[in-house]
């Protein structure tokens, strides 16, 4: 199996998977030798009470295909256990998907195809400011950074300490101490 950092850039497509088989089109285009890509983060997930972290894809029932131009073997995609159609827009054949796109993607992702955070300059612990919103100018501490990047900070509300989620782009690091 190739990693994503050992497939050339190509003629990049999406597919269209039928519900809930991503892995069965993969397994199966893999097969056939076919470039794929489909990036996945960690995502948590409530089942019968507990919360689990799952790796689910980006682009929930899409997968990225590379064709060689000349023979794009489309007769093979669409017979592939898993896939549902190529994306079209109108009667033109299937949609080209910009390759800087997609290598933008895969930078981002490991060899696995699992999207690597976003490093920020804010980490747990840091002092920020609240520079827009309805809490402008309130100091505080970063308590938590979710995966999708929102900030859980507490903030003296009332006289008693009270959780709030922020946007990055709403705060700013701090210097006062």
């Amino acid at each position: 199996m190739k990693h994503y950092s050992q497939i050339a850039p190509g003629h990049w497509h999406l597919l269209l998977c039928k519900p809930n088989q991503n892995h069965i089109a993969l397994r199966h285009l893999k097969a056939l030798g076919f470039d794929l890509f489909m990036p996945c983060h960690k995502a948590q997930r409530r089942w019968r009470g507990r919360v689990r972290e799952e790796i689910c894809p980006i682009f929930a029932g899409y997968v990225f295909i590379s064709t060689d131009p000349r023979k794009p073997r489309w007769d093979k995609v669409r017979t592939t256990p898993g896939v549902s159609q190529l994306v079209r827009f109108g009667t033109s054949g299937p949609a080209s998907v910009p390759a800087d796109v997609v290598a933008g993607l895969m930078s981002r992702c490991d060899t696995d195809g699992l999207l690597a955070p976003v490093v920020d300059d804010l980490s747990v612990g840091d002092k920020v400011r609240v520079i827009s919103g309805p809490f402008y100018d309130f100091v505080t501490s970063v308590e938590k950074i979710d995966p999708d990047r929102r900030l859980h900070v507490l903030l003296e509300l009332l006289g008693r300490p009270t959780r709030v989620t922020l946007c990055p782009s709403m705060v700013a690091k701090s210097t006062t101490r």
